[in-house]
């Protein structure tokens, strides 16, 4: 068997996240992402879970995560990055989920310039 690149039609974004305390890692689905943040889709038990099990009063309302960001652009190129992001707000979309912007703390040496390369090419193929 021969693996090989596979060929996207879009690029697509990926976003692993995981609380501080080293607990659960939970693979999100990403729906927008900037230079600043990005916005993935989860559900109340994930939220639950990154927050963390301790007594909510001893800790910040939107705790700070460590995220892995897959780009995955259509050349079949995949760049990975890891951060650490602060969650800025979680808004309701549906009964079952919810919206969660999270804006990068501490972004690894030039990923701030694939991001921006993987946001021309989507934007590129959106027109």
């Amino acid at each position: 068997m021969k693996a090989i690149s596979p060929n996207l039609s879009q690029p697509y974004l990926t976003v692993d996240a995981m609380a501080l305390d080293g607990s659960d890692t939970y693979s999100l689905s990403g729906s927008q992402i900037t230079p600043r943040g990005v916005c993935v889709s989860c559900t109340e038990e994930e939220i639950t879970s990154l927050h963390g099990s301790s007594s909510f009063e001893t800790q910040p309302k939107f705790p700070v995560l460590m995220i892995s960001l897959g780009l995955y652009f259509v050349s079949g190129e995949v760049v990975e990055l890891e951060t650490q992001a602060q969650i800025q707000s979680i808004r309701r979309v549906s009964q079952q989920e919810f919206e969660v912007h999270m804006g990068f703390n501490d972004m690894v040496q030039d990923g701030y310039r694939h991001i921006a390369r993987y946001i021309v090419e989507r934007d590129a193929l959106t027109e």
